[in-house]
């Protein structure tokens, strides 16, 4: 059924009859009620949104569920169209993911890949997108991470440390 045909099916029901199908659409999946929690309780701005999924990639880095976390990112990238926003979004999933690894010791190899994966996305955002503003604002950050890092097992500061080498060069430079 196309868009078109369900909204004129829609028209025909009664409220009642379109209340039951929306519960019933949202148990159907986590993901529909999530959704629809989401349009509920839509932030007035960027910045209160941009703190809903900081506090979704929270919990689920704290529940070790990374692949959760990733999708707050994926998430957000639909549900605002900030650049900014995105690049900071990504890159507290990695300090997130980093924190946890400096406190609690190594961790096992897919964790340092899920974080490594979204700090390698990261530079290559940067670098296609050539904003050299937004490349310096985020190169401390990004840098930070690399440091942090050094003495964490599973070759991931290495990683860190080439992607990082690989974002755009400093305004400083041209």
């Amino acid at each position: 059924m196309k868009s078109a045909e369900l909204e004129k099916t829609l028209e025909g029901f009664e409220k009642k009859e379109l209340i039951r199908l929306i519960i019933e659409l949202a148990k159907l999946k986590k993901y529909n009620m999530e959704w629809l929690e989401i349009e509920f309780q839509r932030p007035d701005g960027l910045l209160e949104l941009l703190e809903y999924y900081k506090k979704k990639i929270s919990r689920a880095l704290d529940s070790n569920d990374l692949t959760s976390g990733k999708k707050a990112i994926s998430d957000f990238k639909k549900a605002s169209p900030s650049r900014e926003s995105l690049i900071d979004i990504m890159i507290y999933y990695v300090e997130q993911g980093t924190e946890i690894t400096l406190d609690c010791g190594d961790m096992y190899e897919d964790f340092y890949t899920k974080l490594e994966s979204v700090y390698i996305e990261t530079i290559k955002l940067l670098n296609e997108w050539g904003d050299a503003k937004l490349i310096e604002k985020f190169r401390p950050r990004l840098e930070i991470l690399v440091n942090k890092t050094e003495y964490v097992g599973w070759g991931y500061h290495d990683v860190l440390w080439d992607w990082y080498d690989e974002l755009g060069i400093s305004e400083k430079e041209e």
